[in-house]
Protein backbone atom coordinates (compact mmCIF):
# COMPACT_ATOMS: atom_id res chain seq x y z
CA UNK A 1 0.00 0.00 0.00
CA UNK A 2 2.81 2.41 0.89
CA UNK A 3 4.66 1.52 -2.30
CA UNK A 4 1.53 2.24 -4.38
CA UNK A 5 1.10 5.65 -2.74
CA UNK A 6 4.78 6.42 -3.23
CA UNK A 7 4.55 5.53 -6.94
CA UNK A 8 1.45 7.72 -7.32
CA UNK A 9 3.19 10.63 -5.59
CA UNK A 10 6.27 10.21 -7.77
CA UNK A 11 4.13 10.15 -10.93
CA UNK A 12 2.21 13.30 -9.93
CA UNK A 13 5.42 15.14 -9.04
CA UNK A 14 6.96 14.23 -12.40
CA UNK A 15 3.83 15.37 -14.24
CA UNK A 16 3.82 18.68 -12.37
CA UNK A 17 7.47 19.31 -13.29
CA UNK A 18 6.78 18.61 -16.96
CA UNK A 19 3.77 20.93 -17.07
CA UNK A 20 5.51 23.79 -15.26
CA UNK A 21 8.57 23.89 -17.56
CA UNK A 22 6.93 26.29 -20.05
CA UNK A 23 6.36 29.29 -17.79
CA UNK A 24 8.37 31.53 -20.19
CA UNK A 25 6.26 30.56 -23.22
CA UNK A 26 4.16 33.41 -24.64
CA UNK A 27 3.05 31.83 -27.93
CA UNK A 28 3.35 28.29 -29.30
CA UNK A 29 1.41 27.20 -32.40
CA UNK A 30 1.99 24.59 -35.08
CA UNK A 31 0.48 24.17 -38.54
CA UNK A 32 0.36 20.74 -40.18
CA UNK A 33 1.97 20.48 -43.60
CA UNK A 34 -0.18 18.86 -46.28
CA UNK A 35 0.57 15.14 -46.53
CA UNK A 36 0.93 15.63 -50.31
CA UNK A 37 3.96 17.85 -49.63
CA UNK A 38 4.78 21.49 -48.93
CA UNK A 39 4.61 23.39 -52.20
CA UNK A 40 6.81 26.43 -52.72
CA UNK A 41 3.57 28.43 -53.19
CA UNK A 42 2.08 27.33 -49.83
CA UNK A 43 2.52 29.92 -47.10
CA UNK A 44 2.30 29.00 -43.41
CA UNK A 45 1.01 32.00 -41.42
CA UNK A 46 0.84 32.87 -37.74
CA UNK A 47 -0.76 35.93 -36.14
CA UNK A 48 0.61 36.82 -32.74
CA UNK A 49 -0.90 39.51 -30.55
CA UNK A 50 1.68 40.96 -28.18
CA UNK A 51 0.56 42.97 -25.18
CA UNK A 52 2.47 45.84 -23.64
CA UNK A 53 6.02 44.57 -23.29
CA UNK A 54 8.11 47.64 -22.48
CA UNK A 55 11.60 46.59 -21.51
CA UNK A 56 10.89 42.88 -21.96
CA UNK A 57 12.83 40.75 -24.44
CA UNK A 58 11.74 37.60 -26.26
CA UNK A 59 13.29 34.72 -28.16
CA UNK A 60 11.54 33.60 -31.36
CA UNK A 61 11.91 29.96 -32.34
CA UNK A 62 10.72 27.95 -35.30
CA UNK A 63 9.55 24.42 -34.61
CA UNK A 64 9.95 21.81 -37.32
CA UNK A 65 8.92 18.16 -37.37
CA UNK A 66 10.19 15.93 -40.16
CA UNK A 67 10.09 12.24 -40.95
CA UNK A 68 12.36 9.90 -42.91
CA UNK A 69 10.74 10.90 -46.23
CA UNK A 70 12.51 14.27 -46.07
CA UNK A 71 15.29 14.00 -48.68
CA UNK A 72 17.66 16.75 -47.53
CA UNK A 73 19.98 17.37 -44.59
CA UNK A 74 19.01 21.05 -44.40
CA UNK A 75 16.13 23.40 -45.09
CA UNK A 76 15.98 26.97 -46.38
CA UNK A 77 13.09 29.12 -45.17
CA UNK A 78 11.91 32.63 -46.00
CA UNK A 79 10.25 34.31 -43.03
CA UNK A 80 8.34 37.54 -43.56
CA UNK A 81 7.30 39.45 -40.44
CA UNK A 82 4.81 42.29 -40.48
CA UNK A 83 4.80 44.43 -37.33
CA UNK A 84 1.81 46.38 -35.94
CA UNK A 85 2.84 49.48 -37.95
CA UNK A 86 2.55 47.51 -41.21
CA UNK A 87 6.31 47.39 -41.81
CA UNK A 88 7.63 44.11 -43.17
CA UNK A 89 10.99 42.43 -42.86
CA UNK A 90 12.07 39.26 -44.68
CA UNK A 91 14.78 36.86 -43.47
CA UNK A 92 16.37 34.01 -45.41
CA UNK A 93 17.25 31.19 -43.04
CA UNK A 94 19.08 27.89 -43.36
CA UNK A 95 18.91 25.16 -40.74
CA UNK A 96 20.78 21.87 -40.56
CA UNK A 97 18.43 18.93 -39.90
CA UNK A 98 20.86 15.99 -40.18
CA UNK A 99 24.49 15.19 -39.49
CA UNK A 100 26.86 14.43 -42.39
CA UNK A 101 26.35 10.68 -41.78
CA UNK A 102 22.57 11.09 -42.29
CA UNK A 103 21.57 10.84 -38.62
CA UNK A 104 18.67 13.20 -37.93
CA UNK A 105 19.17 15.97 -35.41
CA UNK A 106 16.37 16.81 -33.01
CA UNK A 107 14.36 14.79 -30.55
CA UNK A 108 11.75 12.12 -30.87
CA UNK A 109 11.18 8.42 -30.77
CA UNK A 110 10.63 6.67 -34.06
CA UNK A 111 10.61 8.22 -37.47
CA UNK A 112 9.41 11.77 -36.58
CA UNK A 113 12.02 14.20 -35.28
CA UNK A 114 11.27 17.58 -33.71
CA UNK A 115 13.61 20.56 -33.63
CA UNK A 116 13.27 24.02 -32.10
CA UNK A 117 15.34 26.32 -34.29
CA UNK A 118 16.46 29.75 -33.12
CA UNK A 119 15.05 32.53 -35.29
CA UNK A 120 15.57 35.73 -33.27
CA UNK A 121 17.09 36.15 -29.82
CA UNK A 122 16.44 38.86 -27.23
CA UNK A 123 14.01 40.77 -29.44
CA UNK A 124 11.78 43.61 -28.23
CA UNK A 125 8.15 43.81 -29.40
CA UNK A 126 5.76 46.71 -29.67
CA UNK A 127 2.17 46.18 -28.57
CA UNK A 128 -0.05 44.88 -31.34
CA UNK A 129 -0.44 42.09 -33.89
CA UNK A 130 2.55 40.57 -35.67
CA UNK A 131 2.05 38.40 -38.76
CA UNK A 132 4.62 35.74 -39.59
CA UNK A 133 4.57 34.16 -43.06
CA UNK A 134 6.85 31.22 -43.79
CA UNK A 135 7.61 29.58 -47.15
CA UNK A 136 10.33 27.12 -48.00
CA UNK A 137 13.23 28.17 -50.19
CA UNK A 138 14.43 24.81 -51.45
CA UNK A 139 15.10 24.06 -55.14
CA UNK A 140 12.42 21.37 -55.29
CA UNK A 141 8.94 22.77 -55.93
CA UNK A 142 7.40 20.39 -53.37
CA UNK A 143 9.02 19.13 -50.16
CA UNK A 144 8.01 15.75 -48.78
CA UNK A 145 8.59 14.50 -45.26
CA UNK A 146 7.84 17.66 -43.31
CA UNK A 147 5.07 17.02 -40.81
CA UNK A 148 4.45 20.51 -39.44
CA UNK A 149 6.03 23.87 -38.73
CA UNK A 150 5.48 26.11 -35.77
CA UNK A 151 6.30 29.41 -34.15
CA UNK A 152 7.22 29.74 -30.49
CA UNK A 153 7.87 32.97 -28.60
CA UNK A 154 9.45 32.82 -25.14
CA UNK A 155 10.10 35.54 -22.62
CA UNK A 156 13.78 35.99 -21.77
CA UNK A 157 14.08 36.20 -18.00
Amino acid sequence: MIRKNLNSLLFLTSLLLLVSCDFNMVYDEYTAINSNGWSVTDTVSFEVEMSSTEGELYDCLLGLRNNNDYLFSNVFLFVEVENPKGETHVDTLQYLLAESNGRWLGTGVGEIKHMLLTYKEAQAFEEGVYTYKIVHGMRDEVLYGLEDIGLRIESVK
